[in-house]
């Protein structure tokens, strides 16, 4: 697991039923974009890498990686998979509206966010009709 270092002014960790890491004091990330690629930069911007396994298909194994995140006008999910049939996602707005669906027919599948308003959202990944990993994206 990749992290990433700052200076806060406070901060914790709170666990009960799940877990949380929180700073105050936190710079803000930013994303420049040029015609040669963009650089995201700031503190707490995810990264995530899960290795995920269907309890019903013991030979699915799904590597999935989601960036930038937070986000202005565009994600993109990574899958490396051997086989991408029938990986489908779904991006669903805060109140669980379904905004967005599509098939995923290559290894990085680019999810346009830009004409969406800020806030939170969720990005789910599917095989067939079996959820195979959600992902929180926030669009600044």
């Amino acid at each position: 697991m990749a992290s990433q270092e700052t200076v806060v002014s406070s901060g914790g960790n709170v666990s009960g039923a799940g877990s949380v890491s929180y700073t105050i004091g936190q710079i803000v990330a930013s994303i420049n974009t040029g015609s040669n690629g963009s650089v995201s930069q700031g503190i707490q911007q995810s990264l995530e890498l899960f290795t995920l396994s269907n309890q019903d298909n013991k030979n699915l194994t799904l590597h999935a990686i989601m960036y930038p995140n937070p986000t202005k006008d565009k994600v993109v999910l990574s899958i490396k998979e051997n086989v991408l049939e029938n990986l489908i996602f779904s991006m669903y707005d805060s109140s669980g509206r379904l905004l967005k669906k599509g098939k995923i027919k290559n290894d990085n599948t680019t999810i346009p966010m830009k004409n969406f308003a800020s806030g939170i959202y969720l990005l789910k990944v599917y095989r067939n009709t079996k959820s195979l990993k959600i992902f929180k994206i926030i669009k600044n």
